[in-house]
């Protein structure tokens, strides 16, 4: 699933799994390990991780309930098209999700509003 909208710089942005991870069943289901990517135009990729047992030492990702995750990022001082992207994977070899990518997309941070 994906999703394309703009904010004014400035805005914090809300960034989550509006679907949920699910396992090859259709289970709804927590991946060892989750990661939020996010882009802004063709600068360096940044990555946050969240792995169960530990969660994400920055804080950044947070988890609402099973299979649904968030993270706000500030936008401050970052105007272009930000790309981003959600995606599940195994860790210890014991997660049998074959979760690949819960949710991507993109955003525009337009300059400071008037």
């Amino acid at each position: 699933m994906s999703s394309a909208y703009a904010v004014f710089e400035g805005t914090t942005i809300r960034f989550y799994t509006s679907t949920p991870f699910t396992s090859i069943a259709g289970t709804v289901v927590d991946p060892d390990r989750i990661t939020f990517s996010y882009q802004i135009q063709g600068q360096s990729t940044i990555t946050f991780t969240y792995t169960q047992g530990t969660g994400d030492p920055t804080a950044t990702i947070v988890r609402d309930s099973t299979g649904t995750y968030h993270a706000d990022i500030d936008t401050s001082g970052k105007p272009g098209v930000w790309i981003y992207r959600w995606t599940g994977a195994p860790f210890n070899g014991t997660d049998t999700t074959h979760t690949k990518v819960a949710y991507e997309g993109n955003v525009v941070v337009s300059g400071k509003a008037f």
